[in-house]
């Protein structure tokens, strides 16, 4: 393919005229099948461009005319686009579609775990996201894989794989969910630590103020707890209308 052909394609995708751009691609393949790494990759950069735009529709559009020249990358990236959607179903279909066709790395199945969290399906998030921790266990993999073990409440689990999370990285979105894992584990000394942590991280995090002063309140340390819940509400006032006293 002429490098002005490149140039072209690029410049039609970038203001949005996918019929031309879509047709002159078209044109190229019935004569060269070799332009297909090419093409794909003028794809993707400028599906990407719009997704960095937060241009989902046009981002959409790209990745499905991907699909039809490189099937493994195309159904990875349409599934990354219906994510930010939170179309869960839509991406969970086109993760799976990216593994058959030979992409089953660390990052599909972390992103697959993470759209079947959001539709609150714990039990297939928790299988994906092991796999994508038994490829890589990096910070992400293991930090989501304890959010999967936090929802459906193995808090064990949690623990191990958000601790996992804190020896690559501390967070203090990590640390919090380390303290209601233990909330949940009743266990409030531990909670109460790891909300402080986070908050050592981040001063204005409404919801460790919250949630700490709920493991105060649980030990009776109704001082630490009007506190933390004063501190909580002026953050964010939604919380002023879930008083500790009505769990």
């Amino acid at each position: 393919m002429e490098e002005v052909n490149t140039d072209k394609i690029g410049s039609l995708l970038n203001v949005k005229n996918f019929f031309e751009a879509f047709e002159m691609i078209d044109e190229i393949l019935k004569t060269d099948n070799d332009a297909k790494d090419d093409i794909a990759e003028i794809l993707e950069e400028s599906g990407g461009k719009f997704i960095d735009e937060e241009d989902l529709e046009s981002a959409e559009k790209v990745f499905k005319k991907e699909i039809l020249i490189e099937q493994a990358s195309g159904h990875y990236n349409l599934g990354l686009v219906y994510l930010d959607m939170n179309r869960n179903d839509d991406a969970i279909s086109n993760f799976k579609k990216a593994t058959d066709y030979g992409a089953g790395n660390a990052d599909t199945y972390k992103f697959m775990g993470m759209a079947y969290m959001n539709d609150e399906d714990y039990e297939n998030a928790i299988i994906y996201l092991n796999k994508s921790v038994s490829i890589e266990e990096n910070f992400e993999n293991n930090h989501y894989l304890g959010l999967a073990y936090l929802g459906k409440e193995n808090y064990d689990n949690a623990i191990k794989f958000l601790n996992g999370a804190c020896d690559i990285k501390e967070n203090y979105e990590t640390l919090h969910y380390l303290g209601l894992a233990y909330v949940g584990k009743e266990d409030y000394d531990n909670a109460i630590n790891f909300f402080t942590k986070s908050l050592n991280r981040n001063t204005d995090f409404a919801d460790a103020y919250y949630y700490r002063g709920m493991a105060y309140y649980a030990t009776e340390n109704e001082r630490e707890a009007t506190k933390d819940y004063k501190k909580a509400c002026d953050l964010n006032e939604e919380y002023l209308d879930l008083p500790y006293e009505s769990y």
